[in-house]
């Protein structure tokens, strides 16, 4: 176990026993979170790139199925286990047990299966846990396949291993926005120059020194390609050990750990202030209480029946606009593999264009409109602002409430690993699958579930436009239909199926957001339920019992000291 999660455990375990004769808690799902954790580390690149084989050497076996074809079409999370075996994890989340020999098969059952957890007793596996790598479906794979890991893995990695060939001789387009959105998503990356030992010394240095200066130019000089070959695998090795796992996990749950600790203090204090007021203001606060939740329910259904005015055509304008500039920068290289017979390579190429422009465009837009929501349900909680106030609340209650909202939808996305796990939760029905996010991730969810749909839609509309640019051998005559039919399609697709999924997604933000508001003043009314009776005690026993709140709150404060800011 990491020494941060051990220590992440140990601060817990003690808060709960701080909190066991307190009518005050804490969540008890983080402590779920943080003991369960593993930290997923998808490998990525293109096809013929040589990670199978890679990471077949450094479990020193021959495991994972390798050749010309694309062999890898099921994401593979390799695990250790001193007894060997294959997990097939259903579309539905049902999982079957399989013995090893199963995956030189498996992937003829793609289509019905999510991801495949590979437990392996190699000594490599144990010696990094709890790093999980995932030999990932490359570029070439099929879009199908390549895209359900790809949305799949992407939110929940938090480091990537890119490899790419050194017979590429360069960062490709495609890897560059690989790449980009890694870097979306906020992850990091290690970056492998593979199949090293087919070329020499001198040209691998040339190769090296190439991708170095690509690197520089598109991610801020801090990543170097480390050269790997048949006889070098240490180096892999050594190289994923030097994955700070430690901090890495600090990062998905600190925040949320630290955020936990004001909360709980927010509370005590607000039980002491409660304790130090007659029944008669108590009964006023609580009926403000009641009156915000009804405001906050009048407010989210007006904001509701505004979605698309409000929210919806801005996003859908700013989308568009987006793919359309992402289109036309990458015309050079679209025209080119126009030029080629293997339409796949274009379709791809388009895919990935939509893909990664959504991505960025929806992440920030949803981000802008998250907040817009959170600023408009609040206007509905004014008035019952200048009631609390007079009654002893803080002046700066709606505000307040409004950061917290905001940061507990924010922390939401540190906990995406457990979402495997989570897949139980959803039907067969491949269509739901990608809507689980939802209750994982606020903005996550929406470009999961806007984007995978989106791709599916490209894989039976873009074969009819291709045809529009058979027979065109020039490059100019190619450019022509790309600008002038190839994008404008693309452009009016998506403007037809897009409203649909966004009003949806944007619906749900509005409820999470919505919840999140009503928890937090739920929570206000449950505590000043619970302490407003002892109201009543004589002035002993009421200072007794405020002092002991004034000593667990500062026992609180003590353990966060030492274990989330040491």
């Amino acid at each position: 176990m990491l020494e941060s999660q051990r220590n992440f455990i140990v601060y817990l375990e003690q808060l709960s026993l701080q909190l066991e004769s307190s009518q005050i808690k804490s969540d008890s799902q983080i402590f779920v979170r943080v003991s369960q954790t593993e930290l997923v580390i998808p490998v990525i690149g293109a096809f013929s790139a040589g990670k199978s084989s890679l990471l077949n050497h450094l479990m020193g076996q021959e495991i994972l199925p390798v050749g010309l074809a694309p062999e890898t079409e099921l994401a593979t999370e390799l695990r250790y286990l001193p007894e060997p075996y294959l997990l097939a994890v259903g579309i539905d989340g049902k999982e079957e047990r399989l013995s090893i020999d199963a995956l030189a098969d498996i992937n003829r059952r793609a289509a019905e299966l999510s991801h495949l957890q590979l437990y392996s007793n190699s000594p490599i596996l144990k010696r990094i846990t709890p790093l999980v790598l995932v030999d990932m479906p490359g570029y070439g794979s099929s879009l199908e396949s390549h895209n359900k890991a790809i949305t799949f893995y992407l939110p929940r990695g938090v480091h990537f291993v890119v490899v790419t060939s050194i017979e590429d001789g360069n960062l490709t387009q495609s890897m560059i926005r690989r790449l980009d959105d890694v870097k979306t998503y906020g992850g990091d990356f290690t970056f492998i120059l593979s199949k090293c030992n087919l070329r020499s010394s001198t040209q691998v240095e040339q190769v090296r020194s190439y991708i170095d200066e690509q690197l520089e130019i598109y991610f801020d000089g801090k990543h170097k390609a480390l050269p790997i070959g048949k006889d070098s695998i240490d180096s892999f090795s050594k190289a994923l050990e030097k994955i700070d796992a430690n901090a890495l996990f600090r990062e998905l749950f600190l925040d949320t750990l630290k955020s936990q600790s004001h909360d709980l203090v927010r509370q005590f204090n607000l039980a002491i202030n409660t304790m130090k007021k007659d029944d008669g203001d108590s009964e006023r606060e609580l009926h403000a209480l009641e009156q915000a939740l009804t405001n906050l329910n009048n407010q989210k259904e007006d904001i509701r029946d505004q979605i698309n005015h409000r929210y919806s055509s801005r996003l859908l304008d700013r989308c568009l606009r987006g793919i359309e500039s992402d289109l036309k920068q990458a015309t050079d290289e679209l025209i080119s593999l126009a030029i080629t017979p293997n339409n796949n390579r274009l379709n791809t190429a388009l895919s990935e264009v939509i893909r990664s422009s959504l991505t960025h465009n929806i992440q920030r837009e949803i981000n802008e409109i998250s907040s817009l929501m959170i600023e408009d349900l609040a206007t509905g909680l004014t008035a019952v602002e200048t009631d609390l106030s007079n009654i002893g609340q803080n002046d700066s209650w709606v505000n307040d409430l409004s950061t917290r909202v905001k940061g507990s939808l924010e922390k939401t996305n540190q906990l995406l690993n457990d979402w495997s796990s989570r897949m139980t939760d959803t039907t067969s029905k491949k269509e739901d699958a990608g809507r689980l996010y939802k209750g994982i991730s606020v903005v996550l969810a929406v470009t999961t579930s806007v984007i995978t749909p989106l791709l599916e839609l490209a894989i039976i509309f873009l074969p009819e436009i291709l045809r529009m640019i058979n027979g065109g051998n020039k490059r100019e005559m190619i450019r022509n239909k790309l600008e002038g039919e190839v994008f404008p399609s693309i452009k009016a697709e998506l403007r037809s199926r897009l409203p649909e999924i966004l009003n949806e997604q944007l619906a749900l933000i509005l409820d999470k957001v919505n919840q999140s508001f009503e928890e937090q003043i739920t929570q206000q009314k449950s505590i000043i339920e619970s302490y407003r009776q002892q109201s009543d005690k004589n002035k002993i026993e009421k200072d007794e019992s405020i002092a002991a709140l004034e000593e667990l709150s500062n026992a609180v404060k003590a353990l966060a000291t030492r274990y989330l800011y040491a």
